[in-house]
């Protein structure tokens, strides 16, 4: 049977007896319908306006749903020895071998930015409503701020003092492993690696080029083993390339660094737009538009001014909360996992319970999910860079 749905508009006119005039009041539309739903129509609007117009990256990221409290997946770690397809004699014969994974996983967490404002049901004036757009705003670029701090940051909870936070913190405490916690690699310094056997996703990083969680590493490229340098066009290219030849070269790939550091970048290949190849701009839709270097765009974002990786001595690392680092991320393996589609998801209060009073207009948004990378080894890191 179909759902029919009926609005009914009543208009109340009072007449009054007077020989002089007859006035007649009438009663608008507004005051007929809730008020609710006025509010939430705005907030509907607003919400599409308001969505990415104050972060860089976490736009980028696939959104994907899942059903389940955490994301559980397999990487294909078919390294050494263990080859799918050989070549044979006529009638020879062979074993096969079946892919080798590692299980990682990820638990989901809930995120929640709440906004109130009071007194609307009792004037319902303009700048009442001027105020609940202005509260929700503010709660909804909060989210999606705070959102974009744990993709980039993670949990990194030490202290902030530039204000380019709304915590105070370098990342968000509680929050998921973000690109500062991700990308690492356990092989030596020497080698091309941070030395950094750290846990990921449950498993540590190898070093071993046989084991499975050799495939946690990430490329990296520094610009000396021992000395903060600027960054080079060579350094563009050779992260580039440890990207090519692990498989990236098709994917989308994107540069992410600091705001200052794409000034530099800016400076450093507007001489050689004229004659490489990639070395220009793209247009995005909503006009904007960004640098790119060999096709792959380059995206500035203020919270990589605390993404930096230093070295001194040519053996050890230090993670630093200062600009000396930038990334190259393939998107393709980067998503956003939200837990049956609760993602931003606007839920309105109003006071008509006990716990609140009646005059009370608000809500909240509120997502539930996890960050994640699904691979590592086509992500590259150039370190040991001079602040910009």
């Amino acid at each position: 049977m179909r759902k029919v749905d009926v609005v009914f508009f009543f208009f109340v006119i009072f007449f009054f007896n007077d020989t002089a005039t007859t006035e007649i009041y009438t009663l608008s539309l507004h005051d007929a319908l809730p008020i609710s739903v006025f509010i939430q129509k705005e907030i509907d609007r607003m919400i599409r306006e308001t969505i990415n117009k104050d972060t860089d990256f976490r736009q980028l990221v696939a959104r994907k749903t899942i059903r389940q409290l955490a994301h559980i997946w397999n990487l294909e770690t078919s390294i050494g020895t263990t080859v799918k397809a050989k070549f044979y004699n006529d009638g020879g014969g062979g074993t096969p071998y079946p892919d080798e994974y590692l299980e990682l996983y990820a638990s989901a967490k809930s995120i929640r930015s709440d906004y109130e404002v009071t007194g609307l049901t009792i004037a319902a004036a303009s700048s009442y409503f001027n105020a609940l757009e202005r509260e929700a705003k503010s709660a909804l670029q909060a989210y999606a701020l705070t959102e974009e701090q744990a993709f980039i940051l993670g949990d990194d909870a030490t202290a902030e003092t530039a204000g380019l936070t709304l915590n105070s913190q370098i990342g968000v405490t509680g929050s998921y492993k973000g690109l500062k916690q991700l990308l690492s690699s356990a092989i030596s310094v020497a080698n091309g690696g941070f030395n950094d056997a750290s846990t990921v996703y449950g498993q540590t990083r190898s070093a071993t080029s046989t084991a499975k969680q050799y495939k946690l590493n990430c490329r990296c490229v520094a610009t000396s083993l021992t000395s903060t340098s600027a960054l080079s066009v060579d350094n563009l290219n050779k992260v580039i390339t440890e990207s090519n030849v692990v498989g990236g070269k098709t994917h989308n790939r994107i540069f992410l660094c600091s705001e200052r550091r794409l000034d530099e970048i800016a400076d450093l290949i507007a001489p050689q737009g004229r004659f490489v190849i990639g070395a220009n701009s793209v247009e995005l839709d909503g006009g904007l538009s960004v640098l790119t270097w060999k096709r792959n765009k380059i995206i500035g974002s203020r919270l990589m001014t605390y993404f930096g990786v230093t070295s001194t001595n040519g053996t050890s690392v230090t993670f630093t909360d200062a600009d000396n680092a930038m990334a190259l991320l393939d998107m393709d393996a980067i998503n956003f996992y939200n837990i049956a589609g609760v993602d931003m998801k606007h839920v309105p209060i109003m006071g008509s319970d006990s716990a609140q009073r009646a005059d009370v207009e608000g809500g909240y948004f509120k997502g539930y999910g996890v960050f994640i990378m699904e691979s590592f080894t086509t992500h590259g890191v150039i370190w040991n860079l001079t602040s910009p």
